[in-house]
């Protein structure tokens, strides 16, 4: 059904407001998270509502501004859902409430991990276009408990209002127009210092061992070789440790470049004993 507008006051005007209760999941190699989502609308009544400002059908048969997930994965979970009536300089506005928990797929690149950050986003449309509906955006809350998972730190939280234009849907035959997109984003950045304590700090002072090499004299090559030799096996055993902990994913993060650096600084170190070894044979 369409919104009830006309052509002196525009389209129907829906507030767009959230919160975001939970993070439930947040998937790095299947790229997809689970939040816990407060949705509510407002808008002003257009001739749903009796003298006594109650409702003249059932919630159901109302008309509400209908809604769907534009990147869900999976069927959303609907927890709870209301539809109540209060005053607004004496006018009387409809205030849609839904709780949702949708699977949501998202594209979560690592190619700068550790020094990532992810954007989440929840994508909403709508069912008419902006000439008949309009989405103004209201306040984003988050929990507190969520400013702080794990390895990641809440940076940004914001409601974006976009259009779309989309050639494979339209609520009308004769529609040509874009259709109005709500994005709930949250901007997360990781914190690297796990990472660095325990893997980049270890791997930069054992490479920085393998200078201690070059003061061995040179005629003792065995001892050159055994000091060189004991490094390598010791960023091989690193290197075992950290792939268990790093995101097993099909592209270079910005730690394997890191890795692989420090390999060739150790090896350089081995291959410059080998090269005085041969010197001082001729």
């Amino acid at each position: 059904r369409k919104p009830g507008h006309d052509s002196k006051h525009g389209p129907k005007v829906v507030l767009f407001s959230c919160m975001i209760n939970n993070l439930l999941e947040v998937n790095l190699i299947d790229e997809y998270f689970k939040p816990d989502l407060a949705i509510l609308m407002d808008w002003m009544d257009d001739g749903e509502l009796k003298k006594d400002w109650s409702l003249k059908r059932k919630t159901e048969d109302m008309w509400k501004p209908w809604m769907q997930f534009g990147n869900t994965i999976e069927k959303v979970e609907e927890v709870e859902k209301n539809t109540d009536v209060y005053s607004l300089r004496k006018r009387p506005v409809i205030c849609s409430y839904r709780r949702v928990i949708p699977t949501l797929g998202q594209q979560m690149p690592l190619k700068q991990f550790p020094f990532d950050k992810l954007n989440l986003d929840a994508e909403i449309q709508f069912g008419w276009t902006t000439k008949e509906l309009k989405i103004v955006a209201g306040e984003m809350e988050i929990d507190p408990k969520i400013r702080q998972l794990n390895e990641y730190v809440l940076i940004d939280h914001r409601i974006i209002v976009r259009e779309h234009k989309y050639q494979y849907f339209t609520c009308y035959d004769d529609s040509s127009d874009p259709y109005p997109e709500v994005v709930m984003r949250l901007t997360l950045a990781r914190n690297p210092w796990y990472y660095i304590m325990r893997l980049v700090m270890p791997q930069l002072l054992l490479s920085f061992m393998a200078l201690t090499t070059f003061q061995v004299p040179a005629e003792e090559v065995v001892d050159r070789f055994s000091v060189s030799g004991t490094i390598v096996l010791s960023e091989i055993a690193l290197y075992f440790i950290a792939v268990q902990m790093l995101p097993r994913v099909p592209y270079v993060m910005r730690i394997d470049l890191w890795f692989t650096w420090c390999f060739a600084l150790v090896f350089a170190a081995w291959g410059q004993n080998g090269l005085v070894y041969q010197f001082m044979k001729e």
